[in-house]
């Protein structure tokens, strides 16, 4: 079996939730002023949920729908930097010139502090040169109790920053849960339902 099949179906028992639900509205993409301090633009990529308290725990690919995220022209990779947000030292990113415009991935947070983001089977070889990032049988991900991975009043939750001179093509597939809704002919009852949402595409035009 797919090693992130077997993944997920840890996920599912753990989380104990129903059908899939549309919880999950799409990606929203803001640029960041990097001063000029890299080159290119540097842009953050937010799953936009539903509503406060809708947990994304995963961003995955594998065999049935691989995860890519490339650009025309290479992305910024800051020789300070990481692959996800978690080894970023806040002290160094507050105090390094350009740091803060690296390229990573995360759930939730945007630096180590308190970030539990684990990477599973990932291979960031080709991204950590500034090519694509890439798996068919992988994920980064953070159990769904960490307060990081529940979206804020807003709905958002932070999912990559990338910089770049290029234009962002791609696809991803994310996991995750709602907030306790009431469960079918059972309003007294409240739990969550699973999120599953594969080929998300990522459009961004330099």
């Amino acid at each position: 079996m797919n090693m992130f099949k077997n993944f997920a179906l840890c996920f599912g028992a753990f989380l104990l939730v129903g059908g899939v639900s549309a919880q999950f509205k799409g990606l929203v993409v803001e640029e960041i002023d990097n001063k000029g301090l890299v080159p290119g633009k540097t842009y953050r990529v937010y799953a936009q949920m539903e509503a406060e308290g809708d947990v994304v725990d995963a961003i995955f690919g594998d065999g049935e729908d691989y995860l890519e995220v490339k650009s025309t022209a290479p992305f910024f990779q800051h020789e300070r930097g990481g692959n996800s947000a978690n080894e970023l030292q806040r002290a160094d990113v507050q105090s390094i010139d350009g740091l803060a415009y690296d390229s990573w991935v995360t759930i939730g947070y945007e630096d180590n502090y308190m970030n539990a983001l684990t990477a599973f089977l990932m291979d960031f070889s080709e991204f950590e040169t500034g090519e694509k990032l890439y798996t068919n049988n992988g994920a980064w991900f953070v159990t769904p109790d960490m307060r990081q991975a529940a979206a804020g009043p807003d709905g958002r939750l932070l999912i990559m920053q990338l910089t770049t001179e290029g234009d962002i093509t791609g696809r991803i597939n994310l996991h995750g849960r709602t907030r306790p809704l009431p469960r079918p002919n059972e309003p007294d009852s409240l739990s969550p339902r699973l999120i599953d949402e594969r080929n998300i595409p990522i459009e961004i035009r330099n």
